[in-house]
């Protein structure tokens, strides 16, 4: 896929020093997520079952701003299309990957939207995550 708009970098940090979002409204795949996240060595991680709560962790981070955001897309209250607009409006600035069990037409409007948006977008991991694929979409940033 063509990427029109090339993504904001910003200064490298070992993962072990990355500040970590990941939201998604089940409790599960919060915990397999963060799981992930720390056998790669993340040990910043916040974890939000929902929008709302998320972009209130936005922002109170702001002295320490998240340099990750896993979301979902499919929440109830405020689905990812509507908490992706909402972070790119308060500021969020770090890397994103959008986590996914849609079809891949959602998860490539997703892409489009994230891209229009000018979000750092690392990439699409669908459900189940793979601890792999979420290494390599994470590389860039450490």
């Amino acid at each position: 896929m063509n990427n029109p708009l090339p993504p904001q970098r910003g200064p490298k940090k070992a993962i072990d020093a990355l500040n970590v979002l990941v939201v998604d409204d089940d409790p599960f795949q919060l915990e397999v997520i963060a799981d992930c996240l720390k056998t790669l060595g993340a040990r910043h991680i916040t974890q939000c079952t929902g929008g709302n709560q998320a972009l209130q962790e936005i922002a109170r981070s702001k002295a320490a701003p998240f340099d990750l955001m896993l979301t979902d897309l499919h929440m109830p209250g405020m689905d990812g299309f509507e908490f992706m607009a909402a972070a790119g409006q308060s500021g969020f600035k770090g890397g994103l990957i959008i986590v996914s069990g849609q079809t891949h037409d959602v998860l490539h409007s997703a892409s489009l939207v994230a891209r229009l948006r000018r979000f750092n977008l690392l990439g699409l991991l669908p459900k189940p995550i793979e601890k792999t694929a979420l290494a390599a979409l994470v590389r860039p940033l450490s």
